[in-house]
């Protein structure tokens, strides 16, 4: 018999033992010494007491489990068992013989997967732990619980995010975590929230975000996909508005549209579309170029009228040849396109677009052209904001032109050029622009001296005002902030990283 079994037997009696008479001794059958040592203290707690004492060294337990090492006083096996080795299979985790690595020599940690945490059942029969009974078991980047494993979202074969949470019906399979939306998945995104950006469900702030129809911008909310028409001129007849039988003309499409309600009309005319267009009070349009852009003009009018009360979603549209190319009295975003070489011929009504009431947005677009008599953006009334776009002018009149000072002119992240001997911006009391190039010296933007060299744009004359030999400071002019368009007209891509440095105007080179 070796030492420390000698002395349990010698003091035993303390917890393994119990006095029931003078002349007689009963064994504790719950006490670990006698029902196995550690691997019973394992089974019954755990990690929290998974040393079996004989009570003798320690502070005394009813069962004897403890949560050091006991090392005076340590029945790692129970009184039956070889207890000399006991610190050779401490349970610690390494992988070796006789700690829990499930190989069946009765000995372990509990948890058989030798991490010595005592997390399992102790029997040394290489059971495996259970990471999960259910979904509601896992989180963060696993989970779904799959054959009682938690495991990423992309890598469940039959389960399912929505299935589990149907708050959280898509899966990032980046992170591996059920979310609300991802960009390719946004169908739990309807309503006023139909877009997704961050995995969260969000108003549109773009036409390509809801599918066939289009982003109403003053609600955030996707317009209706049962009322889209298409238009095509060049098609030998007209036919019933949809995109295998398109309209001839805009106009029939519009005619559809009463006042309150509102459609989208997808012009896919190759080539020119010759046909003004007027939308009428209290209607909400939409009127996006087809896959190619759309080139609308139209000669002795303005090409595009926007009477008050009415809003208008202009996208992907090429506006020229009018005495105006738009005149807004109503609500506009211009996004990704340009008005350019209209002719301007009536100075107190003409130019590229006229704004007379309402609030007009640009985004992303070129405003100008040929025309020498008229600016590019001439304000009687109303408001405008022009971001990140290209506004040019000819050599005998402004860019951006203000009848009333008093008007709200905002601009940001745009280029303004004109090759007059004036100022780019005139008569504007309430300008604010910042993080834009023009010719002025304005704090807060980038000066780049007189616009002596068309050739800082493709093709001034022809309204083509992506960059080619422009100066290098335009590249860095601008600054991205979060909410800004993530692409330039022709859709090449831009930071996306808020407060980085950018290319100023519409392009992109």
């Amino acid at each position: 018999m070796n030492r420390r079994q000698i002395f349990v037997m010698g003091f035993g009696f303390v917890a393994g033992l119990s006095l029931s008479a003078p002349a007689c001794i009963s064994v504790n059958p719950d006490h670990c010494i006698n029902a196995g040592g550690d691997s019973y203290c394992q089974a019954e707690h755990g990690a929290s007491q998974r040393f079996c004492s004989d009570n003798s060294c320690v502070t005394p337990t009813d069962d004897g489990c403890v949560a050091e090492v006991p090392t005076a006083c340590w029945i790692c096996n129970g009184k039956d068992g070889d207890n000399e080795s006991c610190e050779d299979i401490a349970g610690d985790g390494d992988g070796d013989a006789g700690d829990g690595d499930g190989d069946g020599d009765g000995d372990g940690d509990g948890d058989g997967d030798g991490d010595g945490d005592g997390d399992g059942d102790g029997d040394g029969d290489s059971d495996t732990s259970m990471d999960c009974m259910s979904s509601e078991d896992c989180g963060g980047g696993t989970p779904l619980c799959e054959d009682e494993v938690c495991v990423a979202c992309g890598d469940a074969a039959g389960v399912t995010c929505g299935a589990v949470n149907p708050a959280l019906p898509a899966c990032d399979g980046g992170t591996g975590e059920c979310v609300q939306c991802t960009e390719s998945d946004a169908l739990a995104c309807t309503g006023g929230t139909p877009a997704c950006k961050g995995n969260v469900c969000v108003k549109c702030d773009e036409h390509a975000q809801c599918g066939a129809s289009a982003c109403n911008m003053s609600t955030g909310a996707c317009m209706a996909a049962n009322r889209v028409w298409w238009v095509n001129q060049a098609v030998a007849a007209s036919g019933n508005g949809s995109e295998g039988s398109p309209f001839k003309m805009i106009a029939e499409a519009l005619a559809l549209i009463g006042a309150g309600e509102e459609g989208t009309v997808v012009v896919a005319t190759p080539g020119n579309h010759n046909e003004p267009v007027q939308v009428l009070s209290w209607r909400t349009v939409a009127l996006l170029g087809g896959a190619d852009g759309a080139n609308i003009l139209f000669t002795g009018a303005p090409v595009v009228t926007l009477n008050s009360n009415a809003k208008l979603f202009a996208d992907g549209l090429r506006i020229s040849s009018g005495n105006s190319g738009i005149s807004c009295a109503g609500s506009l975003w211009f996004d990704n396109g340009s008005v350019v070489n209209n002719t301007g011929i009536l100075p107190a009504t003409d130019g590229g677009v006229v704004i007379f009431g309402g609030d007009v947005r640009i985004r992303n677009a070129f405003i100008g052209g040929a025309s020498n008599q008229e600016p590019g953006i001439k304000v009687l009334g109303g408001s405008i904001e022009v971001l990140y776009s290209t506004v040019a002018a000819g050599i005998d009149t402004v860019a951006i032109a203000c009848m009333n000072p008093a008007l709200t002119v905002l601009v940001r992240n745009s280029i303004v050029l004109s090759r007059s001997d004036m100022n780019a911006i005139l008569g504007c009391d309430n300008l604010q622009i910042e993080t834009s190039a023009l010719e002025d010296d304005v704090p807060g933007n980038t000066a780049l001296g007189p616009w002596t060299d068309p050739n800082w744009l493709v093709n001034f004359g022809s309204g083509d005002f992506h960059l080619k030999d422009a100066p290098e400071a335009i590249a860095t002019a601008a600054i991205w902030l979060e909410g800004d368009p993530a692409r330039d007209i022709d859709g090449q891509p831009r930071p996306s990283v808020d407060g980085a440095a950018d290319y100023a105007g519409a392009d992109v080179p």
